[in-house]
């Protein structure tokens, strides 16, 4: 946590009063106060999920297959979106990454045949394959099964 945000009035205010909404006894305040500052700075940090979410494209689609890719250590979703004739693909997030717990209970689940809301964005991030980056899906909605 940089300084800015340690020693933000606002910040100290808006954890001191999530930990009176959560109703729990503190024996040490400000330890309490800094560990709940620490943990609003990881969900409002730039590659936290949440904020993966917010900043993703949707799209409603129909998942065709879901493979493991054991080199990559990512899912590689293919789907059909809804408004486009054409198989796409996307690959999830690397299931080593901080996000590995949400990463495989997202995208382990059987949603071949499934309608979903895919969220995808452009990880900036290139390689010699992909010198633009790789679109990337942090997570999708099982709208249910198709018909």
């Amino acid at each position: 946590m940089d300084n800015d945000t340690q020693f933000d009035p606002a910040t100290i205010r808006m954890a001191y009063f999530a930990l009176l909404l959560s109703g729990r006894k503190y024996d040490n305040l400000d330890l309490a106060v800094a560990q709940e500052m620490l943990k609003m700075n990881r969900l409002t940090a730039e590659r936290s999920l949440p904020n993966l979410i917010g900043n993703s494209v949707r799209i409603a689609a129909t998942i065709n297959s879901i493979e493991f890719e054991e080199s990559s250590k990512r899912y590689l979703i293919k789907f059909s979106a809804d408004n486009g004739e054409e198989e796409e693909w996307v690959r999830s997030e690397r299931v080593d990454s901080s996000h590995k717990a949400a990463v495989k209970k997202i995208w382990g689940r059987d949603l071949v045949g499934h309608r979903v809301l895919i969220f995808k964005y452009k990880d900036k991030v290139g390689s010699k394959e992909a010198p633009n980056g790789y679109r990337i899906a942090p997570y999708c909605i099982d709208l249910s099964k198709a018909e």
